[in-house]
């Protein structure tokens, strides 16, 4: 796994980016937590780490960010997941919360939560599907097969696709209500992707968990506005 680390201190924060980002998305940020140290990572098929020898799943993701922190002595960790890089963390603070002296949880526009499905999704899955069957009967059923999937599905291919579904099947419900450490919410009021009723839903899930909005912010909400994003994570980090 390809990382930046900056500071020396036992106490880290790192920084998980989305899906089809790298570890440059919350790199802006190196400047600041000067009593911390800073770790931005390239998740395994992202930016310089090599893609996987195989589809990964969450818990694989997870595990190689075990692999990578177990190198450093740490105290205190904060994870600061975008996105995919939340489910990510949902997954690690189920498992590893106690493994610190004090552990704690941001998450930015997080995926995680199984969305609502309209009659328009589950008729374009029937359609799929159908056309899946017939793709290797007729050539234009199966050039038909790339008008469907979601613009991340379409950038990617081979083991990659196949780990995007086996991440985004993934419903994480059952580990965010284990969660029980220090657990803050951050979320742009019309993110499209991962949209206000998730983090809603999270709220509910994480016993104590804070909802932070940042208004007109979309699935980037920690770029859309930095400075307010910066004000809610620094708070977050001086009342660890």
């Amino acid at each position: 796994m390809n990382y930046i680390k900056v500071g020396s201190s036992k106490n880290y924060i790192v920084f998980l980016h989305g899906w089809g980002a790298y570890k440059n998305s919350f790199f802006w940020l190196k400047d600041y937590f000067k009593n911390y140290s800073l770790i931005f990572v390239d998740f395994a098929g992202f930016g310089e780490s090599h893609e996987p020898d195989r589809p990964y799943y969450v818990s694989d993701y997870v595990d190689e960010l075990k692999g990578l922190l177990d190198n450093f002595e740490i105290a205190n960790l904060i994870l600061v997941g975008h996105s995919f890089g939340g489910r990510v963390a949902i997954k690690y603070a189920f498992c590893y919360q106690y493994d610190y002296c004090k552990f704690g949880l941001v998450l930015v526009d997080s995926a995680g939560i199984k969305p609502r499905r309209g009659l328009a999704y589950k008729i374009k899955v029937a359609r799929y599907k159908k056309c899946k069957k017939l793709a290797n009967k007729a050539e234009k059923y199966a050039k038909m097969l790339n008008n469907f999937g979601s613009a991340d599905y379409k950038a990617v291919s081979g083991i990659m696709r196949k780990t995007l579904v086996n991440v985004v099947n993934e419903n994480l419900e059952v580990f965010a209500k284990a969660i029980k450490c220090d657990t803050i919410l951050v979320w742009g009021t019309n993110d499209q992707d991962t949209k206000l009723y998730m983090a809603k839903k999270l709220l509910r899930l994480i016993k104590g968990s804070r909802l932070f909005l940042i208004k007109g912010a979309g699935h980037f909400s920690f770029l859309d506005n930095p400075n307010q994003f910066l004000i809610i994570l620094d708070t977050f980090v001086k009342n660890f």
